[in-house]
């Protein structure tokens, strides 16, 4: 199990990037009075053949040299142990969601606290792609549009800038 949920999305858009993604959204939504804690990422990439749909949940399934799997299999048994689910939907050409939830209040689920800098190593991780981020706290909601700029240097107070954003934005729904 990762020590952070914000580990399983970082480790879901790597794969999504190195798969060939230029668009993703991360939705992430907690709501206490539901119990519930979801999060969706979504990419334009080339999406999964039925087969690799099927398997992605399998440990010893992979597409790439190593052989093991295990981002997707680990986040499915957390989301199981905490009364949730993983719900794996592709397209070939089209693009990937995967969406996670959890019971909110189960003692067993991994916090979800390091938001903005997850979110900070996406966007400078990855300039050319293109993240819509939206989180959603009991109804409040905090939204950032980060458009691709392909080979274009960050200066050290764009990024301050950028992280001062995110935090003051979680902040402002709840989120720490």
């Amino acid at each position: 199990m990762m020590e952070d949920l914000s580990l399983h999305i970082l480790d879901i858009v790597e794969n999504a990037v190195a798969a060939g993604a230029t668009r993703i959204l991360i939705a992430v939504n907690e709501n206490a009075g539901r119990d519930l804690l979801s999060f969706r990422v979504t990419d334009n990439g080339p999406g999964m053949s039925r087969e690799e749909r099927e398997r992605a949940l399998d440990p010893f399934f992979t597409t790439k040299r190593k052989r093991t799997g295990l981002g997707l299999p680990l986040l499915a048994q957390t989301a199981e142990v905490c009364g949730g689910r993983v719900v794996l939907e592709s397209v070939p050409r089209k693009g990937t969601r995967v969406t996670a939830r959890f019971r909110f209040r189960h003692i067993d689920r991994p916090p979800l606290t390091k938001m903005a800098e997850t979110m900070m190593m996406l966007f400078f991780g990855h300039a050319e792609v293109e993240f819509r981020y939206r989180h959603t706290r009991n109804g409040l909601r905090f939204s950032y549009l980060r458009r691709a700029f392909p080979g274009r240097a960050t200066a050290s107070a764009e990024i301050a800038a950028l992280r001062d954003s995110l935090r003051t934005g979680l902040k402002m729904i709840g989120v720490s």
